[in-house]
């Protein structure tokens, strides 16, 4: 059954002045929406805007999806750290990415704050706190290693996932700054996927990457989208936008007119 992920009502983006007026656009999940134009007509504003960077001027944004992690941002700029490895760029996208790793991670928490809080009993001298201290200490104790190391082997499965997903498991160790244009916009890529949100949104993620390598980075997308999450690009080649989308936002003037993509 199909969600509404975004709802756009009424909505006026831009900075000092519009540059886009009175949008009111949902997303439902599963969709490739596309959105196209040509340059400075607002297309990145609106992204940016549904991303929460810039505010609405006028109207509002509507995600339905979850608080953390739910949202995945791929921006034009792409915002990798250069100097470190594909593998931990890959990895801040994983650090809220799963129900198991938040699971994990609520335990740990708690298996701390009881060893902490067990500690503290003892060491004021409260009745039955030395006592519980060494009946549950060593219990807690251990509790928070193994789910630290439970945390810690999902957060590694997740990410190596990822990187598979767009064919970088060879570069696992790669510096970013060491990589063509391409492989880059491939590791922003993973680094989304291994967030696994409900929307993505996406800045021209497919430029500086050669046919083979678009294929690549279309079938991991095409793979999460398929498990009911939604993708909303800007994309400049329109045959492309068509091959991919279910609806194409066309901005010009102002406006966003909204073309329904029939399935052949």
């Amino acid at each position: 059954m199909k969600q509404t992920l975004l709802d756009l009502k009424d909505l006026d983006v831009g900075y000092s002045q519009p540059l886009i007026k009175n949008i009111n656009l949902t997303v439902q999940s599963g969709e490739v929406i596309a959105i196209t134009g040509p340059s400075g007509v607002g297309k990145t504003t609106l992204l940016r805007t549904i991303s929460g960077l810039v505010r609405p001027l006028k109207g509002a944004v509507e995600l339905r999806v979850e608080k953390r992690g739910g949202l995945g941002y791929i921006p034009q700029k792409l915002g990798l750290i250069r100097h470190a490895s594909v593998e931990h760029n890959i990895a801040l996208g994983s650090i809220s990415s799963s129900e198991k790793m938040q699971m994990f991670s609520r335990i740990r928490s708690a298996a701390v704050l009881g060893f902490i809080l067990s500690l503290f009993l003892s060491f004021f001298q409260y009745p039955f706190g030395g006592a519980l201290f060494f009946l549950c200490g060593p219990g807690i104790l251990i509790t928070s290693v193994l789910s630290q190391r439970l945390l810690h082997q999902q957060k590694q499965t997740i990410v190596w996932n990822a990187m598979k997903a767009v064919r970088l498991s060879d570069k696992q160790h790669e510096p970013v700054r060491r990589l063509s244009g391409g492989q880059q916009r491939r590791v922003a890529t993973a680094r989304t996927l291994a967030q696994s949100p409900s929307l993505i949104v996406a800045d021209e993620f497919l430029s500086e990457l050669d046919d083979a390598n678009v294929t690549i980075v279309i079938e991991a997308m095409l793979n999460i989208i398929e498990s009911g999450s939604s993708l909303i690009m800007v994309e400049h080649n329109l045959v492309r936008a068509k091959q991919l989308a279910h609806r194409i936002w066309t901005v010009e003037n102002g406006t966003i007119t909204e073309e329904v993509i029939e399935d052949e």
